[in-house]
């Protein structure tokens, strides 16, 4: 059986251990508090050290930037400010520029045979050669189609689809295109007056050049002959032929005469 003093003193260790562990409680929580605000304010110290460094590198970088296209315009403007161009300078630089682009454009349009205005020749030695052809033509017929016809009886009818006409059409066609073609752009005219036809799109004239200019073209030329006109009026002395196939008619005497220069040169 307890005593009243035994029961007294139960009570008061119960008290006293309740006040410690009150207190324990107490104690976590204050030190739990200061813990997690100083964590956060180190987050919060580390995130603005961090959009600093940012804030740092991109400045860094728009200088960098700004350096690079300030230097050469400052360099610019002191070389501008160290030699001083004059307007007739200035008016020199523009005309060598366009110079330039025209050529440029010039080659890319005539990549072969581009001449010279002065190299492309005139109407009146084209008009001499075409009349040295035509004698040539006109002898070939005499010496070979009319005998012809004579021997197999056939009429000498001049008629524009007779088949006489319809041969001394054939003939005059084929001595334009295979005298082209075989000595690469001359006929017997030309040869005589120092005459060539030149592509601008080809080194050597091909078959589908020689046939439209000295077939098609030829026929609707001796059709239409003042279309041969055209060659007053054009800067290549082209006729409608030559601008077909892009050709033209140059002088082999002032072409050997420029290759020789360079030679000497």
């Amino acid at each position: 059986m307890s005593t009243p003093s035994n029961n007294n003193e139960h009570e008061h260790l119960k008290e006293s251990a309740q006040v410690k562990k009150g207190d324990t409680k107490e104690l976590d929580l204050h030190a739990l508090k200061k813990a997690l605000a100083t964590e956060e304010a180190e987050l919060e110290r580390a995130k603005r050290l961090k959009r600093l460094e940012q804030q740092k590198e991109q400045m860094e970088a728009t200088i960098i930037e700004e350096d690079s296209v300030v230097k050469p315009v400052s360099q610019e403007s002191q070389d501008k400010s160290a030699e001083k161009m004059s307007s007739q300078d200035l008016r020199d630089a523009r005309r060598k520029y366009w110079q330039e682009k025209q050529k440029e454009e010039e080659r890319k349009r005539k990549p072969f045979h581009s001449y010279p205005a002065f190299f492309y020749t005139g109407f009146w030695f084209r008009f001499f050669a075409f009349l040295v052809d035509l004698l040539v033509i006109s002898s070939i017929n005499r010496l070979i189609v009319q005998p012809l016809f004579l021997l197999l009886r056939y009429p000498l009818n001049d008629d524009a689809f007779s088949a006489f006409s319809l041969s001394k059409l054939v003939i005059y066609v084929l001595y334009f295109v295979l005298t082209t073609k075989l000595t690469n752009g001359q006929t017997i005219g030309k040869i005589i007056f120092g005459l060539r036809v030149v592509s601008f799109k080809e080194e050597k004239l091909s078959w589908a050049t020689v046939i439209i200019r000295e077939c098609f073209s030829r026929y609707i030329l001796k059709t239409f002959p003042f279309i041969y006109l055209m060659v007053l009026f054009t800067q290549e002395k082209q006729h409608l032929g030559d601008f077909f196939s892009d050709t033209s008619v140059v002088s082999e005497n002032l072409i050997r005469a420029n290759q020789l220069s360079f030679e000497k040169q």
